[in-house]
């Protein structure tokens, strides 16, 4: 004997279109739901790195810097070279296209550290790096003399431009820069 089950029908086509319909809108808005959350990831995690890179860059060149026994060369541009604390070892800072030397010219994106002839990137992704040396602080006027004679040089301004070291499209969430500024007053002349 069979038994008969009361409803063998199933779902009509109306209602598979239906059901289809609706769980698409669904899908539709969780997308958009999910792709605002990874911009929104993407922009603050490449924003913490362009920021971060920068910070500590500056914070290990102006701590090095201050404590110099001596300024060696300054070419007025994006490269200084001094003598550290113990008046022993030299310690460069360049702008370079390498992360294995001071090479100009091509994709400069590294900020070196030569210390004894031994390079170390210390940072990538830079834009621009621009280090001013001055001599003296007009007080009356309220500016610095600029100087690229280094045994004038009492004060240093290091101005840094870092972006994500990853290659984004310009003008997308990941496409982020950070711009800082630090003025260094070299503590031998400190008085």
């Amino acid at each position: 004997m069979r038994h008969q089950l009361g409803n063998q029908r199933g779902f009509t086509l109306a209602e598979l279109l239906v059901v289809t319909a609706v769980m698409g809108v669904v899908m539709a808005g969780v997308f958009v739901v999910q792709r605002g959350g990874q911009q929104a990831y993407l922009l603050g995690s490449n924003r913490v790195e362009t920021q971060q890179n920068a910070r500590v860059a500056l914070e290990v060149m102006t701590r090095e810097l201050r404590s110099a026994s001596s300024i060696t060369t300054v070419t007025g541009g994006a490269d200084i070279t001094f003598v550290d604390q113990s008046g022993t070892d030299a310690i460069r800072y360049c702008w370079s296209s390498s992360a294995t030397g001071c090479v100009s010219g091509g994709d400069l994106r590294f900020l070196n550290r030569v210390f004894n002839g031994t390079t170390t990137a210390l940072i990538g992704g830079v834009q621009t790096l621009a280090i001013t040396s001055y001599s003296v602080y007009d007080v009356s006027s309220a500016t610095y003399t600029t100087t690229t004679t280094a045994a004038q040089i009492r004060v240093i301004r290091i101005s840094l431009v870092t972006k994500t070291e990853e290659r984004v499209a310009a003008g997308s969430p990941g496409d982020q820069r950070a711009t800082m500024e630090s003025t260094v007053k070299l503590r031998k002349y400190l008085s």
